[in-house]
């Protein structure tokens, strides 16, 4: 197994240096220019000595090159730069906002995953039923649908018509923190998320343990004896599960700083919001260093999914 986990990490590393420096490059062609977004209205009547003192000051008057060179030199330091607009460490700001997209992404997988998983199960056991094609449908549909569209209905019935959740927020302003009141803010933007992920996991689940129950030792069991409650549960459910690990672990990292729609549409002070304004304020530290953590991130989450591939299945470390 340790063998297998440093073959695994000589193969990420170089994938992680290539990804930084495409993002990096990338970042840089973006249009518009950093430093006059961040300017404020009586510095534009400024000097040229003023805005190249102020473009040497952000490290933009180097090289794109140069600048990732000296980056990667902060990075292996610890430090991520300094944001352009906030004029806060980047790691902060980062660390900030992963506690909220880190409570909205993993409640929204989890209410997925106790409502995917029984629903796909079900749908390969009884295939070609009723069930199976309500589900299948279910599933097309939940795909099919806008996160954004199931955002703004959200609020409209419950908030709006019904009143019975708010609108959006981490928590109600002026009120003294508590766990009711957080609920109350977390049940829509997660209802939402999981019901855009449902679709996909019942699909998984179903492929996979059809292709499971047509296996030679299902069939074994069931020549045996075994019930078929433990046939499904025991010998089915564990090696369906091994391509499901994977897609969980690789949506895991891409949520964390991909839920800009629904942390917007919910004004959820998470690290897509972040991301967002960074992108509209062009301001790189912000931007690269989100996209550092997000690879990271992934390298960790596809480890993890391939060393628990292993251990659920001993034939992938041959």
């Amino acid at each position: 197994m340790l063998r297998y986990l440093i073959r695994r990490l000589m193969i990420a590393i170089p994938v992680l240096f290539g990804i930084l420096f495409m993002s990096f490059m990338f970042t840089r062609l973006l249009p518009g220019d950093p430093l006059l977004m961040m300017m404020s209205v009586e510095e534009f009547s400024a000097t040229d000595e003023y805005m190249e003192q102020r473009r040497s000051d952000l490290g933009l008057d180097k090289p794109v090159p140069v600048q990732y060179v000296v980056w990667v030199g902060e990075v292996f330091q610890g430090n991520l730069g300094t944001s352009f607009h906030r004029r806060a460490p980047v790691t902060e700001l980062i660390w900030d906002r992963l506690g909220p997209t880190a409570l909205l992404t993993g409640t929204g997988i989890l209410l997925a995953l106790i409502i995917g998983i029984p629903i796909g199960v079900m749908a390969a056991v009884r295939q070609n039923s009723w069930f199976d094609y309500f589900s299948a449908t279910g599933s097309m549909l939940a795909i099919s649908i806008p996160n954004f569209f199931l955002g703004l209905m959200a609020i409209f019935i419950f908030s709006l018509q019904l009143r019975w959740l708010p609108t959006g927020g981490l928590r109600t302003l002026g009120m003294e923190p508590s766990l009711g009141d957080s609920l109350k803010h977390l049940i829509m933007p997660a209802g939402v998320l999981s019901a855009v992920l449902i679709g996909p996991y019942v699909r998984y689940t179903r492929q996979s343990m059809l292709d499971v129950l047509r296996q030679d030792h299902i069939t074994t069991a069931t020549a045996k004896g075994v019930r078929g409650r433990s046939i499904v549960i025991f010998h089915g459910l564990r090696n369906a599960l091994i391509p499901l690990t994977t897609v969980i672990a690789i949506q895991i990292p891409a949520l964390l700083a991909g839920t800009v729609i629904i942390e917007t549409i919910f004004s959820w002070p998470g690290m897509g919001q972040l991301v967002l304004e960074a992108i509209r304020r062009r301001d790189y530290p912000i931007i690269i260093g989100v996209v550092l953590f997000s690879a990271v991130l992934v390298m960790i989450f596809n480890l993890i999914a391939d060393l628990l591939a292993a251990i659920l299945d001993p034939r992938i470390r041959l």
